[in-house]
């Protein structure tokens, strides 16, 4: 039986399967369960031997709108890990599991957050030239891992800006930057997206994923000790704080946050 979610629809079409967030409702907002499901379409996708490109789409609107804020707001704090074991374990920095078989991201509407994360865990992002991305973590008070695909991606004025004021650019920036290898039209984001995936599931198999793997060994990383380190110990000392539950709580009552540094 083919994988079913509620929050995620899975695809097989020839050798390219299509992993598609499906809560329009909330942006595809990233929260518990939609880690959980996306974690067992990834799983599926990864042991089917017939499947050998993944495409990471979503219905509505938007791509993804990041974490699932309102989600946090409800539940005083962070929320991952609220559920108890979650298939989302198979996740590493970007969201995306590091998987030998490529991955296309096709984004609509905006990618921030941990949509963009996904986008920069992927290997080839193919945007709607209407598209905005960001990383958020500060403006909705919190610290997230945004330096990892800025400090392999970005010299550094543009990836420090973006990180710090945490404000969205458009889809031409991004191609310019180089976090986007495709700029088209809405109603062409799919069909653009599925012809590279057919293309790149046309070649040789085992090439494709040996190629695949050494780009992953060759990808720069943190120093798994200082992130191991320091970054678990300064997310959980701002988790404890009260700006954080504030900015959730604005976020979720759609107001200015008052923040007051404690």
């Amino acid at each position: 039986m083919a994988y079913e979610a509620e929050y995620v629809k899975y695809e097989v079409d020839g050798h390219v399967a299509n992993i598609i967030m499906n809560r329009p409702e909330r942006l595809n907002a990233f929260g518990e369960q939609m880690g959980d499901e996306l974690g067992g379409a990834w799983m599926e996708a990864m042991a089917d031997d017939n499947v050998r490109c993944i495409v990471l789409s979503a219905e509505g609107r938007i791509f993804c709108a990041g974490r699932d804020i309102r989600e946090q707001a409800e539940r005083g704090g962070n929320t991952m890990g609220a559920r108890g074991p979650s298939r989302a374990e198979i996740f590493g920095l970007y969201l995306v599991p590091e998987t030998d078989k490529p991955i296309i991201s096709a984004v609509q509407g905006g990618a921030w957050g941990a949509g963009w994360y996904m986008c920069c865990g992927s290997d080839i992002v193919v945007s709607a030239d209407n598209a905005r991305f960001a990383m958020s973590e500060l403006p909705t008070g919190i610290i997230g891992p945004a330096f990892v695909p800025i400090l392999n991606n970005l010299p550094w004025l543009p990836g420090s800006e973006i990180v710090l004021r945490g404000h969205q650019i458009t889809a031409q920036r991004a191609y310019e930057l180089g976090l986007v290898n495709h700029v088209v039209a809405p109603e062409d984001i799919m069909s653009t997206a599925m012809e590279l995936a057919q293309e790149i599931a046309g070649l040789p198999p085992v090439h494709v994923q040996v190629t695949k793997q050494q780009l992953m060994m060759a990808r720069p990383r943190p120093d798994s000790f200082q992130f191991g380190i320091s970054f678990p110990q300064a997310m959980g000392g701002l988790m404890k704080l009260d700006d954080t539950r504030e900015a959730a709580a604005a976020f979720a009552e759609k107001r200015q946050p008052i923040f007051h540094g404690r």
